[in-house]
């Protein structure tokens, strides 16, 4: 006995099939549409299915797929009833039917049927296989262009919207999903057809989304959500609409967009506007403590070789030098973060400036806190360089390193990866990474993750999760974002709690050789020889620095609080070399100052001092020919180091 089930939306149709068929022996199952098919299905595995195209829910083709999707139906024999000439498109290939049955009149039809019978239970059926029993039926029915038209162009516009669109019956059961919406919910058309909408979402969500379901039916208003819902990591909206037609069928329209890529770019840009904001206020506060700390710093140097190894003013005096320093790397810090403190830039190993950290006092004492921590290392041999700021760098790095393993409480792991890598394709992660040649810089650790919430504020200055007083200031992240966009390069990061974090740097590759190191000048050789210099400064203190410093190692110095005070002393005496700040109030900056000083005298030497580090109008005066420039607060080497190189330079060029 054959078990058979029929699916027809016409009640006249199922008892003509129920009857004919039952009358040959078979067991008969019948359905008014597509899901009350697959209910049916759930339960039993017909040998026959008869099945209408055009259905409401899941219409015929549709529900052809789904069963030629499930393994336990697969030898299920499908026959297609169709009535109109519109199906003549609906190919063996797209429904993946066995036959193809043109409904007519109930002789002709009932013939066809007890054809197709006959072979099956003879075991026949691959010679029917594809055949159109009835085909001068099925083609030369006639409807109008109209219609076909307009189902195409209806068919086009749902397969083309960018929005999901999801139909419901029932409480939440899905009858229809166009391809947008199969793509937000990460699911083909098979596993998406009868299945519960709800259910798809995390179930903190389902009660809501339900809520809204019943709340749009019983006010016959659309609704959304006011929060976005997830799916597969995808951030959606969700707008339901509900629609009754003439003869009382109730269906609810869902409306998915996803939001992600949006939402992300919010997230981008509100971090950059914070950076900005915060780093416009550190640079403002950096240049102010960078005149304040010139005193700090400089005087220790000239103090220290005027007393005997017994005073007892040495402590204090090196106390006061090495408390100095660190509030001087602070400030640098503070500049680095306002986008204002990568000086010139060089070509940089990075594989060089990660051993040299892990070999270094600063990185001994980190892991002297965490000995059960195992730092490994896989540095690409034949890794390309960069064009950048070694010291910053050096910083940035020291930063990951430290953050890592500060991470692991007890026993765990960090790796340092370095390698070279060339992105076909932009790829989006914490930020959007254009395709290009990159040097990437890897460093992981087993510790304790990062929160979503944290997640969003780790490169905000003065936020950490660190112990007060033994991990720095805060500052760390903020440094290592502000380098890495002065240096041109992309950050990510990928991070679970419990189960560690990767952050990865991407910087653009630089194909020529590392500069080598310069070895250390001793002090002898920073020593003038009584060459004459003009300080140009604002600052009272800063004058005072610069010309106590300048007259230590052998110049004769003369200082003035301004440019137009240069230009009359350099128009009566003239100097050797002008020590010349760049930002100056009221009155000419430094490259006003320096445009005037070339009027009078076009070989004027100069170099150039700021506050911050080099600016657009700092370029632009080193191009004018003041090629040193030195950062505040002065130190004797780089103030002797700067102006030996200055003085020495040959007029036109080095």
């Amino acid at each position: 006995m054959e078990k058979i089930l029929v699916v027809d939306n016409h009640p006249m149709m199922l008892k003509f099939m129920s009857d004919l068929l039952e009358k040959k022996g078979c067991e008969v199952f019948t359905a008014l549409d597509g899901l009350s098919a697959l209910e049916i299905l759930e339960n039993s595995v017909p040998d026959v299915i008869f099945l209408d195209l055009v259905m409401p829910n899941i219409n015929g083709e549709k529900l052809c797929q789904i069963i030629r999707s499930r393994p336990e139906l697969e030898k299920c024999f499908i026959v297609v009833l169709s009535a109109i000439m519109a199906e003549k498109g609906a190919s063996f290939d797209v429904c993946n039917a066995d036959v193809f049955i043109a409904k007519g009149p109930f002789d002709k039809l009932s013939a066809y049927v007890s054809s197709v019978i006959n072979h099956i239970e003879q075991g026949e059926e691959e010679k029917i296989k594809g055949h159109v029993f009835g085909g001068e039926d099925l083609f030369e029915r006639e409807i109008t262009k109209e219609l076909l038209a307009s189902k195409k162009h209806y068919e086009l516009t749902l397969n083309n919207m960018s929005e999901g669109l999801v139909e419901l019956v029932e409480q939440s059961t899905i009858v229809f999903a166009n391809p947008a919406a199969l793509s937000i919910l990460g699911k083909p058309e098979e596993q998406i057809l009868s299945a519960d909408f709800t259910g798809l979402f995390k179930s903190s969500d389902q009660a809501l989304i339900l809520g809204r379901i019943a709340e749009a039916k019983s006010t016959g208003k659309e609704t959304e959500l006011d929060e976005l819902v997830e799916i597969d990591s995808k951030q959606i909206t969700i707008k339901i609409v509900p629609v009754s037609s003439q003869n009382s069928h109730h269906t609810t329209l869902v409306i998915l967009r996803d939001v992600t890529q949006e939402k992300k770019l919010e997230a981008q840009l509100q971090r950059a506007k914070k950076m900005e904001a915060v780093g416009t206020l550190a640079g403002g506060v950096a240049h102010d403590l960078n005149n304040v700390l010139s005193a700090i710093v400089t005087y220790p140097d000239l103090i220290l070789p005027q007393l005997s190894e017994g005073s007892p003013l040495r402590r204090p005096i090196l106390t006061m030098r090495e408390s100095g320093n660190k509030a001087v790397a602070i400030v640098q810090d503070l500049l680095t973060l306002a986008r204002r403190g990568v000086p010139a830039k060089m070509t940089v190993d990075i594989n060089r400036i990660i051993t040299e950290f892990l070999n270094s006092p600063e990185y001994s004492k980190i892991k002297s806190y965490h000995p059960e921590v195992e730092v490994t290392t896989r540095l690409d041999k034949d890794l390309l360089n960069l064009t950048g700021s070694p010291v910053h760098l050096s910083k940035t790095i020291m930063n990951l390193i430290s953050n890592a393993v500060e991470a692991i409480e007890n026993k765990g792991n960090v790796e340092i990866i370095t390698e070279n890598v060339f992105l076909d394709n932009p790829i989006t992660g914490y930020e959007t990474i254009p395709a290009g040649k990159y040097i990437k810089i890897k460093i992981s650790d087993t510790g304790a993750g990062i929160s979503s919430r944290d997640m969003e504020r780790v490169f905000e200055p003065f936020y950490t999760k660190k112990k007060m007083g033994r991990s720095g200031t805060g500052l760390g992240m903020s440094v290592v974002w502000g380098t890495v966009k002065d240096h041109d390069g992309y950050i990510d990061i990928k991070s679970e709690q419990n189960s560690g974090t990767a952050i990865t740097l991407y910087f653009p590759a630089d194909r020529r050789e590392a500069e080598p190191e310069q070895p250390p000048e001793a002090e002898e050789d920073l020593k003038g020889s009584g060459e004459s210099i003009l300080v140009v400064d604002d600052v009272r203190e800063q004058r005072e620095i610069a010309y106590t410093l300048l007259a230590s190692l052998g110049y004769h110095v003369d200082a003035v609080a301004g440019g137009k005070e240069a230009l009359q002393y350099l128009r009566e005496k003239g100097a050797d070399l002008v020590i010349l700040d760049m930002i100056m109030e009221p009155g000419m900056d430094g490259l006003e100052t320096y445009q005037e000083i070339l009027k009078i005298n076009p070989g004027q030497k100069a170099v150039i001092v700021s506050g911050f580090s080099e600016s657009y109008r700092v370029r632009e005066v080193r191009q004018l020919g003041a090629e040193e420039f030195i950062k505040k607060p002065y130190s004797l080497k780089t103030m002797g180091r700067a102006v030996k190189r200055e003085l020495h330079k040959k007029v036109g060029g080095k």
